[in-house]
């Protein structure tokens, strides 16, 4: 039994950081603790950030009510933190919630309005829910010029999403106008070397990447893993991100040296990370070095690496169905390759069970 290997998009998207605007009634400590909480989000450590959120919301809904405007802050928090985790089903809960009671609360405020319809968009895009993802981002970023009062950050981190949107409809021209704006407005504000503008320059290089543009892409996905390795550090999380989205690229140009070097060191990044175990960038990386592999007609080395891809994507929390199929899909194909036809079969109509179930 032959079985093709699934045809995905194995790049790892870096979003820009949440802009939050508080008001300046709350509590000093409250605001203390949401500070805390997105400097350990920056930072990758999402369960102690998860922990401090969910008290202080918990806290702010006995305190002010569950449909009050002050516990929208912590809404909008972990809203950010679920996006980035790929918990999608959970954060578009929050954002979902918040736009609600902003909706009601805050005119004219509606600059902060625009922060949850925002990242209510970017949450409805990463699900695919394409026709819902566009009247809020739209909103946002029509509320966002109309109000704007960060220096056109704001304005820049709606571009930034809108241009995600638009990557994932396929309209890639309007895409890399949005992108370039963003990363104009971010350079503006805060300089050429900010993060905010390398987030975006990621997301440019992985438009460039899908276009098979590689000489567009190379150049500036190493611009960015040099500005994060600056500025973060090493061990960073979205410098793994980065070294797999180049491994990525290498992979694609047949280049498999640098390749397997690249992933190998992002693998090396995510699995010192805690729970590693249930880190979805690590089973996307490692779905890719089986690939890398199986490429090169390495499939004894590849299959236990794209098993454990697998493991990782069906025990992390909210993991699409996609996700884990494409993942099967591609230790499918490793084992039909292996010879191991009977496993195969059975771990492609797992897949293909899957895939039908998200329709």
């Amino acid at each position: 039994m032959s079985i093709k290997f699934p045809s995905t998009l194995a790049l790892i998207v870096i979003g820009a950081t949440a802009i939050g605007f508080t008001g300046c009634a709350e509590q000093k400590d409250a605001v203390s603790l949401r500070n805390e909480a997105q400097l350990l989000v920056n930072k990758a450590e999402f369960p102690r950030a998860e922990e401090l959120l969910r008290t202080q919301l918990a806290h702010d809904e006995k305190a002010y009510g569950v449909e009050s405007k002050e516990i929208t802050p912590n809404l909008d928090l972990l809203g950010d933190l679920y996006l980035r985790e790929g918990r999608l089903g959970e954060a578009e809960t929050m954002y979902k919630r918040s736009v609600s009671i902003k909706e009601k609360a805050l005119k004219p405020h509606m600059m902060d309005l625009s922060v949850s319809l925002n990242g209510l968009g970017r949450t409805l895009t990463a699900r695919g829910h394409m026709t819902a993802a566009q009247p809020a981002l739209e909103q946002a970023i029509s509320l966002r010029e109309e109000n704007d009062t960060t220096n056109g950050v704001a304005i820049a981190d709606s571009e930034n999403s809108l241009a995600s949107f638009y990557v994932g409809s396929g309209r890639y021209a309007e895409a890399e106008v949005l992108y370039k704006q963003s990363i104009a407005h971010y350079e503006k504000a805060a300089g050429k070397g900010s993060m905010e503008a390398a987030n975006v320059r990621n997301n440019l290089a992985s438009l460039y990447y899908v276009q098979q543009k590689y000489d567009l892409a190379q150049p500036m996905f190493e611009w960015v893993l040099s500005t994060y390795e600056r500025n973060l550090g090493a061990a960073h999380p979205d410098v793994a991100s980065v070294l797999n989205n180049l491994g990525e690229l290498h992979r694609h140009k047949k280049e498999y040296g640098p390749a397997e070097s690249q992933y190998k060191q992002a693998i090396q990044i995510f699995e010192k990370r805690p729970g590693a175990e249930l880190n979805q960038s690590l089973a996307c990386t490692l779905n890719n070095l089986a690939l890398m592999y199986s490429a090169q007609n390495r499939n004894l080395d590849a299959e236990p690496v794209a098993r454990r891809a697998v493991s990782i994507y069906e025990r992390a929390a909210g993991a699409s169905p996609v996700a884990i199929a494409n993942a099967l899909r591609t230790h499918a194909a490793i084992l039909s390759a292996c010879g191991r036809a009977e496993e195969a079969r059975k771990v492609q109509e797992q897949a293909s069970r899957l895939m039908a179930s998200s329709r």
